[in-house]
């Protein structure tokens, strides 16, 4: 890690504009197009993690194996909540042979390998909140001048570790959204989660064809998790959605078979 200044630690760490962490930039996506991307990771209230903890218990109860795919899953954080959540949920004994690892995927390799892959990451006091009772059992707290410089941290953030039990319930990797989609191998067991990277990235007949591709992959049982922000800013994502076959069964929680 490059050594700097003290001040200008605090210069490019905080900024309190912005959730935990902050970071932008573009990268060449798997058919040779250059784009924008953010990460930008909080506790949301635009996804009730119980209520996907326990539509994931009722839907898939039959199945040995389910897959939770996240597709922009940045450095982990909602990841960790939905894990917190699942756990918390579901009681059975091979909860974590079913489910576990989460394979979380992200475009931007700095955030894959300096974070998810390297087991730490930027929380407020409300993201520490929503893991409840959980928190202590999963994380615990380091010097957050041990975080990666290029990235934008609130003045509120705290860093922290995952312990290693916590941790092994995750794979991350880099892989375009658009290239991991094609990769899916669905029997009705699988969660796709892409949120709030669809109006910046791809914007609406770009987004209108990906959800086309979904519809031909997914099968009637699986869910498909989006974001809020998509949501507002996309006008035409839930008529899209739902002209492709989505009834919504739950807070921006999707399946072709409600």
């Amino acid at each position: 890690m490059k050594v700097r200044a003290f001040s200008h630690f605090f210069k490019s760490y905080y900024n309190p504009s912005y959730g935990s962490l902050f970071r932008t930039t573009y990268y060449v996506d798997c058919n040779g197009q250059y784009r924008y991307t953010q990460n930008s990771t909080e506790v949301r209230d635009d996804l009730d993690y119980d209520e996907l903890a326990n539509l994931i218990k009722t839907r898939f109860s039959k199945y040995d194996k389910i897959n939770i795919l996240p597709m922009n899953g940045s450095d982990g954080t909602e990841s960790y909540l939905i894990a917190n959540s699942i756990l918390n949920t579901i009681k059975d004994n091979t909860v974590k042979e079913k489910i576990f690892p989460i394979r979380v995927t992200d475009v931007d390799s700095a955030i894959i390998e300096n974070y998810g892959q390297k087991g730490v990451v930027a929380l407020k006091e409300d993201d520490i909140k929503a893991f409840g009772s959980s928190f202590d059992k999963y994380f615990e707290e380091i010097n957050i001048r041990l975080l990666p410089y290029d990235a934008t941290y609130s003045k509120e953030a705290k860093a922290f570790r995952l312990k290693p039990d916590f941790k092994k319930l995750f794979t991350f990797n880099v892989q375009d959204l658009q290239e991991r989609i094609q990769d899916v191998n669905d029997y009705g067991n699988s969660v796709v989660i892409i949120r709030n990277c669809l109006a910046e990235t791809f914007g609406k007949d770009e987004t209108r064809n990906l959800i086309s591709k979904l519809s031909k992959i997914l099968h009637p049982n699986s869910l498909l998790v989006i974001g809020g922000f998509d949501r507002k800013r996309l006008s035409s994502l839930i008529p899209d959605l739902e002209y492709f076959g989505f009834k919504e069964v739950g807070k921006n929680i999707f399946s072709l078979n409600n």
